[in-house]
Formats: structure tokens, sequence, C-alpha cells
């Protein structure tokens, strides 16, 4: 089972998996040079960050399928069902675990409940839940459902949690008539392996979610470019939480790692002149329309620009550079902040790419801050 840190000491890593050819950098260059998103290469994927020695594989999800141009060229295109990949991932690989994004506003509590719990039971307690609300009209009206706005979809997610841990938790029936919810019985077994509940994760930064993260969560993965907005996030999760538990941030960052100096830079350079604009203005358009840490982040800039500085990675951690380059990066993170994870993409995400991060590793064990999950007592 895997263990929860109890120290601050290192850091740990999680793999943002595909969730299509492109994630935070839409370059039509990057969507032809990837693989293709077969099972196998899927499974090889999950194997190889796991001997590159990655804690966690991090599966986004959402439900709809209307961004055309986008799809077309494979930019967050094609994602698979976030809990159902997330049981293959588990059957391939022994330690890593696995954090699949299952939304409240879209699920009943007793579905979570037992998806989590046979996910959770099935890994030895390898699995972790992503908690997201959904942000899109188009998902609800997908499911038939009226649109939720921002903050009270926030309100019907804590009852729901609320709810899937009473049922993961309870040996006897529970009985709730909620605002939003009624349940009334219990699960059958498997219950969770890890205690008290598997890992909770959240991806919100308004004040609602960040509120929401500070109530339920172990990790909130945040949109970061410093650590400035790190530090900030980290007193304000503290002040939340009275100290009485940790919540880590966790930046999303992207990492393109060669060995000369500049190349990565040059990399990067070449990826964006093959940016698809319109795919990136479908993409921002939903993403920052909906979600406001993302919208916040770039209520400075006219729409073309936040557009397209969304649609280049710039709202992300930049890891581009030499392995010494991005290692003292993370150095800076851990020793100036209160993080104690990074969430990592690779635009040219593939085996031979994931192996690239491994030097960085090497030099992260040298000055103290990462060792390998197999030889700590703890990884979440």
């Amino acid at each position: 089972m895997k263990r929860r840190r109890e120290t601050s000491d290192e850091l740990s890593f999680g793999y943002f998996f595909p969730t299509g050819r492109t994630n935070f950098l839409f370059s039509d260059e990057a969507a032809r040079r990837v693989p293709d998103q077969t099972g196998a290469t899927m499974l090889s994927l999950a194997r190889t960050a796991e001997d590159v020695g990655f804690d966690a594989l991090f599966i986004a999800d959402n439900w709809s399928g209307h961004q055309r141009v986008a799809e077309q060229f494979g930019h967050q295109s094609p994602a698979y069902n976030a809990p159902l990949l997330a049981m293959a991932l588990l059957t391939a690989t022994q330690h890593i675990g696995v954090i699949s994004t299952m939304h409240t506003t879209h699920h009943k509590p007793a579905h979570v409940a037992r998806m989590g719990a046979t996910l959770d039971a099935f890994s030895d307690g390898r699995w972790g839940w992503n908690i997201v609300t959904g942000f899109s009209a188009d998902e609800a009206a997908l499911f038939g459902e009226s649109f939720v706005e921002h903050d009270l979809r926030y309100t019907m997610a804590a009852e729901f949690v609320d709810i899937v841990l009473r049922l993961w938790r309870e040996e006897e029936p529970i009985d709730v008539d909620g605002r939003f919810y009624r349940t009334r019985g219990r699960i059958k077994l498997p219950r969770p392996v890890q205690q008290p509940h598997p890992l909770l994760v959240s991806a919100g930064a308004s004040p609602a979610g960040i509120a929401f993260a500070a109530r339920y969560c172990d990790q909130l993965v945040t949109l970061a470019t410093g650590q400035d907005q790190l530090t900030a996030l980290d007193a304000e999760l503290g002040r939340l939480t009275g100290g009485k538990r940790v919540v880590a941030p966790t930046p999303f960052a992207m990492a393109i790692v060669r060995p000369g100096q500049g190349q990565a830079q040059e990399e990067r350079e070449q990826l964006l002149a093959s940016l698809n604009r319109e795919a990136t203005f479908e993409i921002a358009g939903d993403v920052m329309g909906s979600i406001e840490s993302a919208r916040a982040m770039y209520d400075k800039l006219g729409d073309e620009q936040a557009a397209l500085a969304f649609g280049s990675g710039q709202s992300v951690l930049q890891l581009i550079g030499t392995p010494d380059e991005v290692a003292e990066t993370l150095i800076a993170v851990k020793r100036g902040t209160g993080s104690t994870n990074v969430l990592i993409n690779f635009p040219l995400w593939s085996d031979d790419e994931l192996r690239t991060f491994r030097p960085v590793l090497d030099r992260l064990r040298e000055a103290g801050v990462w060792s390998p999950p197999q030889e700590r007592d703890f990884s979440w």
C-alpha cells in the first residue's frame, strides 16, 4: 500500500498522462511526433514512468467532444475515460499510483464510492481521486442537466464527498436526505485499502475551489508560473486549514529536457511555430470562459493574447533546459515554497521522452530533495 508522506523534506512527481496527442502546448508538429494512443502505447508509458521514478500517473478527463478542430488535430483528443483507463494502468504496473478524474456533478455518490473502492482495493491502495465539478455547459447538456453556476457546484461537491467518505468508512447503512443527494444503504465490499481514505486531489484555485481543497483534499493542483503564486496559495491553504492538516500546492509543469545548452529552448520554439491557433481558441475559450483560476491569470490580457498564452503552455511552470537547469528550477521550488509535489506534462510524450527526466531526478537526489519511491517509506 502507498504510504503518505510525514515530512516535507523531499519532492515527489506526478506524470500528467496524455489525454490527447497534445496537452497545454497545442502544436501540430507535437501532435505529429507523438505515438498513436493505443492500449499498448499507454501501458508501456505507464511502466516507463514507474521505472524512471514517478510517484503517480494523473489522468485528467472531461466528457464533451464538441471541439471539432482540436479533435481533428489531436489536441486534447482522444481522451479515454479516466477510471476505466486507471484500471488498465494499475494492472500493468506494480508500485506507481494512479489518480483518475471523476466528476461530482455528473455522477451519484454511490457510483464514485463503489468505483473508487474497487480501484483502490484491487491495486492495494494505489488509487487517487481527482475531484472535479465540471466546468462546461456542453457537459451538463450531454447528461440532460442544467448548467450549475461555479460556487454552487462546489457546495454540491462538498455534500457529494461527505457521502462518499461515509460509504467508504461506515459499516452500517447510512441514511442521507441532503440538499442535493439522497442515499440510503451501504456499498458492498471491498472498501478502500488506504486509510483514512484514498488520496484526494482537486484542481480548482478559485476562492471556492481553494476552500473546498482545504476541507477535503491532500493535494491542490494549480496553474502557477513561479514561486510567488505557490507561496501565496500555500499561505491561503494554511490559513483555511488552521494548520490542522496539510494540503500540498502542486504546480502543473511542462518539461522539455535536452543534454545540450539551448537545445530544449530551440525544441520549444520549433513546436510553437506550428501552434494551431483555431484549436487553441476553441480550448482556451472553454477553459478561460469557465475556470476562474485560468481566467484570473490572464485577466489583463486581451482575448487573443490570453488564448495564445494558454495554448503555448505559458500558464504552467516551465521546465525547459538541460538536466542541471531543470533541476535548479525544481530545487528552488522545493526550498522556496510549500510544494512537495509537481505534476509534469511532456509535450513530446513517449517512452524515450520520459527517460530524459531521469538525469534531472539524479541531480535532485544529489541535492537531497528527491529519492526513488522504492527507497523511501512514503510516496503520495
